[in-house]
């Protein structure tokens, strides 16, 4: 089971924000390595953005400046675009080894909140430069695991003021396996955005009413005014996934032979046909050594599995319509265990094993068809069960099973 917290249409209350931040404090990390270990070879992703922020006058900082001005915005995360995180904690807490409780916003409604500590605080002055920073680890219960770094500079010599933000990480939990789906669809998109407008939010902030007042204020406005329309810098890299190395691969493969997950995958497209196919497309998208070779390989293509994605998703929303035909009907029986034998074929520990997986998925597939049609049938005309709220029902079993399934192929 998973801890990860995740809501649908609303968030957490003020209440219940500081009674999570309260066990956010003992809370162990999700990931044991040190951080000079969290690198591409060792299967840790890094993402990194930078960007001049605006000028000040040339010198160290100094009390009111604007450099402090953009660092107590640092410190309360006053860079994070609420839309897409929102930061909630207590400034009560002295910033290090202060606990964080980060409201991840996906999509519209869709609301995940992710518990984090700060583990480092970074103040250095020397004769070129001040820098001002801080990490965060990610705790048990994040959807990501991994340590992020927050930096704001001036360089004395021009006044130049830079944030940057670093992160090395891996995937951490999920509460269902179409949290996995979706954030691999729409999370780098996000992450990209949530790094732009960081620095645009401070370039914002810096604009609104420091500069007007300084005794420079022409010469800096105009100087930001170019400032502005410099680039963000972003780069974005994923590690090789570290259950690909060694022994680790050879344990995936054995695991992706176990029969069971054959007879999960065709139970899984008896519910819902192209589920299965759409989640081995995203396993195999991200795991592209673990696919299989010839023309199943195609499923770990990126667009391929985007494709199915999209597929599994219109037909869960058909499923809850009236013209949807009945799943034993003959194309749409025939249609489910192809879809079985597709996947049963596909997760084949050996080549020569091939054929007897895709029989095994195609007849789960055609069992579980009239298993869940007599059930769906029960629930509609004997319990009176709307149709859509018996489509649902089923939808949340297969989500369960996806996820077991895609836990036992990791």
């Amino acid at each position: 089971m998973t801890n990860v917290e995740w809501r649908l249409m609303s968030g957490w209350s003020d209440k219940e924000v500081m009674e999570r931040l309260a066990r956010a404090s003992t809370l162990p990390l999700n990931f044991e390595v040190q951080e000079k270990d969290m690198t591409l070879d060792n299967g840790w992703s890094q993402v990194e953005s930078q960007a001049i922020i605006g000028c000040d006058a040339p010198g160290p900082p100094k009390e009111g400046d604007a450099f402090h001005k953009l660092k107590e915005a640092v410190a309360r995360m006053g860079f994070s675009d609420p839309r897409i995180v929102h930061g909630h904690f207590s400034d009560a807490m002295p910033l290090l080894g202060r606990p964080m409780m980060l409201e991840l916003r996906p999509l519209v409604g869709l609301r995940y909140l992710c518990p984090v500590r700060v583990r480092a605080v970074r103040s250095e002055v020397d004769d070129e430069r001040t820098v001002y920073g801080f990490s965060i680890d990610t705790l048990q219960g994040h959807v990501e695991a991994g340590r992020e770094w927050f930096q704001l500079s001036k360089d004395h010599r021009t006044g130049e003021l830079r944030f940057h933000i670093r992160a090395a990480w891996r995937e951490g939990q999920f509460p269902n396996w179409w949290s996995y789906v979706g954030f691999e669809l729409v999370g780098r998109r996000y992450q990209r955005a949530w790094h732009h407008l960081a620095h645009m939010r401070l370039r914002e902030l810096l604009r609104g009413g420091y500069l007007e007042q300084h005794p420079d204020a022409h010469a800096l406005q105009e100087a930001n005014l170019r400032v502005g329309r410099l680039p963000v810098q972003f780069a974005s890299q994923r590690g090789l996934s570290r259950r690909l190395m060694g022994v680790e691969h050879e344990m995936e493969r054995d695991q992706r032979g176990n029969g069971w997950n054959t007879l999960g995958l065709g139970v899984l497209a008896g519910m819902r046909s192209f589920s299965a196919p759409a989640l081995l497309g995203f396993h195999f998208s991200r795991e592209p050594r673990t696919a299989p070779s010839g023309s199943l390989g195609l499923l770990a293509s990126p667009l391929v599995s985007r494709a199915l994605a999209a597929l599994s998703a219109g037909e869960v929303a058909a499923d809850k319509t009236p013209w949807m035909p009945a799943r034993i009907s003959p194309p749409a029986l025939v249609g489910r265990a192809l879809s079985g034998a597709l996947a049963g074929a596909a997760v084949a520990p050996r080549r020569q094993l091939t054929p007897l997986h895709a029989v095994l998925g195609a007849a789960a597939a055609v069992a579980s068809s009239f298993t869940f049609y007599a059930l769906r049938r029960f629930m509609t005309r004997r319990l009176g069960v709307p149709n859509a709220v018996a489509g649902l029902a089923e939808d949340a079993v297969a989500a369960a099973l996806g996820g077991k399934l895609l836990a036992a192929l990791r």
